[in-house]
Formats: C-alpha cells, sequence, structure tokens
C-alpha cells in the first residue's frame, strides 16, 4: 500500500495534516499492546467524523487508537501519551 509510505512520516513536529489522518487506519485489536508505541493525543472534530484518541505506531506503521480502546485497556497497561497532536485543515 503506498499510502503506508507517506502515513509513516506523516506526523511532523506534533502536527498532522487533515488528509493524513483520514487515511491513518484504527487499531482496534493487537497481539501484544506492549509493543504499541504511543505518538500523542488527537481530539479532532471534521464535518462528518470526530477523532478523540491517540496515534501509535506498532511495527513502523502508524495507527489512530479510539479514546474508548485506551478506556477499556487502562485497567491492564498504562498509556504514557508525550504530546497532544495539532491537526492542521486542509483547504
Amino acid at each position: 500500500m503506498e499510502w503506508e509510505i507517506y502515513l509513516k512520516d506523516s506526523v511532523q513536529e506534533g502536527k498532522i495534516r487533515e488528509l493524513h489522518l483520514k487515511k491513518i487506519p484504527t487499531l482496534k485489536t493487537c497481539n501484544n499492546w506492549k509493543e504499541v508505541k504511543p505518538i500523542g493525543w488527537v481530539d479532532h472534530e471534521m464535518k462528518y467524523s470526530h477523532y478523540k484518541g491517540a496515534l501509535v505506531k506498532l511495527h513502523d506503521k502508524i495507527f489512530f487508537v479510539t479514546d474508548k480502546t485506551i478506556d477499556a485497556l487502562s485497567p491492564y497497561m498504562k498509556f504514557k501519551i508525550p504530546q497532544v497532536i495539532e491537526v492542521i485543515k486542509d483547504e
């Protein structure tokens, strides 16, 4: 998938474009959640969707994890999210 190449480095200096955020797949399940590396929190509302959760890396790929998934996992592991990601709106 060619989008994976662009999305891999889509977060630059704590910012991500809205177009890239739309293309990032959602991580719903994982064999080992301890391999997931948090990048930062996202809370951004678009016209038809609301992204509220965290961007993470798993095996050198970027994913979005919803806040509900993080809440469900919180009794079993601690997510230390280092920063808040700013979403740049596309014109």
